[in-house]
């Protein structure tokens, strides 16, 4: 790959308490990679936008996003404590998504009325404050598409595991498709096939960092360092160059996240 290929990494938890020993080790190789970050927070979901904005306020390349995780959505009590929890964080320059919010049937965390009714409302804050919304979606396909129908606005789908439908419905919609290190496994044959088929104006790259490192890194601690070797492996699966791809992704990700552009035409100044 060229040293020169300048990735935004979407999706990461660089806040994470795996990260506690070596954060500025890990950001500092990051920042060499990347050209900014997405930071989504971790810890319960009360603390979690607190942490990701605290990131996100020490270096001008990192930005945050607020929401409440499905695997959380029991610890909300009503729409107004949701309210609360995470709005105050949506008027920060920095605060580029509603997020991460969704459904996970997989491990059902939560009870699936309760993910359900705080998915909506975090639906409902996105069209509120005008943002795009950052979508775990896991063994919840036709719910995720139900509550999403009414909706007009930017997202993404993070992580996407999903079916080829659940891909072509989000494409329909105008919505982001995003990949982790998951794609460069062996047996994703599957989610290599929708890579392919993907339209590239639709395409993002991101880490999911501590989690799922992408092979040849498979095994170890994911960083957001590590986005390269999935980006080369989606070039090479699309037959394009990485520096076209690095462009590309790019502009997706600021067409995605509008208030990146936003902050740094403000900091470069008139």
């Amino acid at each position: 790959m060229l040293k020169t290929s300048r990735w935004i990494d979407t999706h990461a938890h660089l806040s994470s308490d795996d990260f506690e020993k070596d954060r500025q080790e890990v950001l500092q190789r990051a920042l060499e990679t990347c050209e900014y970050l997405v930071e989504i927070g971790a810890g319960t979901a009360e603390d979690a936008p607190i942490r990701a904005k605290a990131l996100a306020e020490e270096n001008d390349r990192i930005f945050f996003t607020a929401g409440v995780h499905p695997h959380d959505a029991k610890e909300v009590s009503s729409e107004d404590n949701l309210r609360q929890v995470i709005t105050p964080h949506f008027s920060h320059p920095k605060c580029v998504a509603v997020g991460e919010c969704g459904l996970d049937y997989h491990y059902d965390n939560s009870p699936r009325d309760k993910q359900r009714e705080v998915f909506s409302w975090q639906i409902g804050f996105a069209k509120e404050f005008s943002l795009p919304l950052s979508i775990h979606s896991r063994e919840a396909e036709e719910d995720t598409k139900k509550a999403l129908t009414d909706f007009d606005g930017q997202a993404v789908f993070h992580c996407f595991t999903g079916s080829w439908d659940m891909a072509r419905f989000g494409v329909e919609k105008g919505f982001f498709i995003s990949f982790s290190g998951i794609v460069t496994f062996k047996a994703a044959k599957d989610l290599q096939e929708t890579v392919k088929k993907l339209p590239l104006e639709n395409l993002l790259v991101e880490t999911d960092a501590p989690f799922l490192a992408p092979i040849p890194m498979r095994g170890k601690r994911n960083e957001s360092s590590f986005i390269e070797h999935t980006a080369d492996f989606i070039a090479k699966l699309r037959g394009i160059d990485p520096q076209e791809l690095s462009m590309k992704l790019k502009q997706n990700s600021l067409r995605l996240f509008s208030k990146i552009s936003e902050w740094s035409d403000r900091k470069m100044g008139p």
